[in-house]
């Protein structure tokens, strides 16, 4: 016995390091670490804004400050108007559709109120087939000259010289929704220029 005391005695602290060791795993293995227990936290999904899609328009014609302007995507036409300073005191807004949609690169152009004395020479040169463009009612697509397709809310002269192109190409429009058919003219410029034009 009295041999074993010093073997225990040295060898002992062993024993006594394997049981704490022993200890610590099981405390470990039964949640108690508390960080490798714990569930991992659910990583957040950051979804960027949305981006409200923008327009560019040129307002023209009879506004207080005509120009291009950067508008929303789903704007209409009264919008465009107001950016622009609204309309000026010879406006004549009931030429226009104040309701369409405004489409990337439209061009507005707000008329001027007809002038007593020249109402009848521009109605007597349309009715003559002339180029009287901002004479009161429809456009006709099959005899319109650039100038006159370009006189019509959203045509500006690259449009208007593709339409010019298409009637030429297929001998004429037979009706309006032909004019669909012309690269360029999207649904929303279509219901736009439909009250304006005749075949």
């Amino acid at each position: 016995m009295d041999r074993l005391l010093p073997w225990l005695r040295r060898s002992g602290w062993m024993y006594g390091l394997i049981a704490l060791v022993l200890a610590v795993m099981a405390w470990r293995s039964m949640g108690g670490g508390g960080e490798q227990g714990a569930p991992a936290p659910a990583a957040r999904v950051s979804r960027a804004p949305d981006v409200p899609k923008m327009t560019l328009v040129h307002v023209a014609g009879e506004v207080r400050t005509p120009g291009v302007y950067r508008v929303g995507g789903d704007s209409r036409v009264i919008q465009a108007v107001r950016i622009a300073g609204g309309p000026t005191r010879d406006a004549d807004l009931s030429r226009l559709n104040l309701a369409a949609p405004v489409v990337d690169g439209q061009q507005v152009v707000i008329p001027s109120r007809p002038r007593p004395g020249v109402v009848g020479v521009a109605a007597s040169g349309a009715g003559a087939g002339g180029t009287a463009g901002g004479a009161s009612g429809p456009v006709s697509l099959s005899s319109a000259t650039a100038a006159d397709l370009e006189a019509l809310d959203g045509v500006g002269p690259a449009l208007a010289a593709r339409i010019i192109a298409w009637r030429d190409s297929h001998g004429g429009f037979s009706s309006v929704d032909a004019l669909d058919e012309v690269p360029g003219i999207g649904p929303a410029r279509m219901e736009a220029l439909r009250p304006h034009l005749t075949p």
